[in-house]
């Protein structure tokens, strides 16, 4: 696994974060931290980056929302020239304002996130994927922080972090605690059958080389397949990367993930057993 100390270097404030040789990512984080604190605006930052990159497709698996998907496809196209939108059966006008927005939309039968982030990939021209989640809760700003280390020659696959990064959502009630401590037991396992030092495994907000996901031959129609990502990439040897990345509160509407289901505990808990029984493979060679 390519380690956070291996890919970043941060200063004790944590608000200069530089990636190799270059000072783009250094801009990135610092403008955020001004964002967030009110002193300049989206679209100052935009024309104070590099244009939208041609080579990262944005994939957003999206249904019944129509209250964010808009204005998650216009950030998403500050930093990429492509967005697919996964429409999964909506009811509501999703799939118009998502076209309207700039994304391609692609349809769908509703069977879950994870059957929603392999019809998308199979839409992909590009050498790199991002998935974005549409509730707002994934900050665009934070897309090309995940494809650097991934444009590098770094990584295979990159996670965002939230514990890094901070999480707005991931405090606050019940329901908020028991996703945290899921989480927090399902990376402790993979890093104890990995030998990794992963802090969130379960973050969707990640990218992986459009060839590489599709050469993992994952099965999942659910969430459960952010953990199937993770156990197959490091099952097969491959470059797995982490990055700081923030998870805003949720603008509208709810998680679609609902902890008072049996059937969602058992099937984390088939995939994390699954996972943890994948044998390891020799290290695959790094490609340009």
């Amino acid at each position: 696994m390519a380690l956070l100390s291996h890919i970043l270097t941060m200063d004790d404030a944590g608000d200069i974060i530089r990636f190799g040789e270059g000072e783009r990512l250094f801009v990135i984080r610092r403008a955020r931290r001004l964002l967030r604190q009110g002193r300049t605006t989206a679209n100052d930052l935009v024309r104070a980056e590099d244009p939208p990159d041609p080579e990262v497709t944005v994939i957003i698996p999206a249904r019944n929302e129509e209250l964010t998907v808009g204005l998650v496809v216009r950030e998403c196209l500050n930093y990429v020239t492509t967005v697919i939108v996964v429409e999964g059966g909506s009811t509501d006008r999703t799939a118009e304002i998502a076209t309207a927005a700039g994304a391609r939309v692609v349809r769908d039968r509703g069977l879950g996130k994870g059957a929603a982030l392999r019809l998308g990939v199979d839409h992909v021209t590009t050498p790199i994927v991002v998935f974005v989640d549409a509730d707002g809760s994934h900050d665009p700003i934070d897309i090309p922080m995940l494809a650097a280390p991934i444009k590098a020659g770094l990584a295979d696959h990159v996670t965002g972090s939230r514990l890094l990064g901070g999480s707005d959502e991931l405090h606050g009630g019940f329901d908020e605690f028991l996703r945290l401590a899921g989480s927090a037991f399902i990376t402790y396992m993979f890093n104890r059958r990995f030998g990794t030092r992963l802090s969130d495994s379960q973050n969707g907000f990640r990218a992986i080389r459009t060839d590489v996901f599709r050469r993992l031959n994952l099965r999942s129609r659910h969430t459960t397949i952010e953990m199937e990502m993770i156990s197959t990439t490091l099952a097969a040897g491959l470059r797995l990367a982490e990055v700081p990345t923030h998870e805003r509160r949720r603008a509208a509407g709810y998680s679609k993930i609902s902890l008072s289901n049996p059937k969602i505990w058992l099937a984390y808990g088939w995939h994390l057993v699954a996972g943890l029984c994948r044998s390891k493979s020799a290290p695959s060679p790094a490609r340009a």
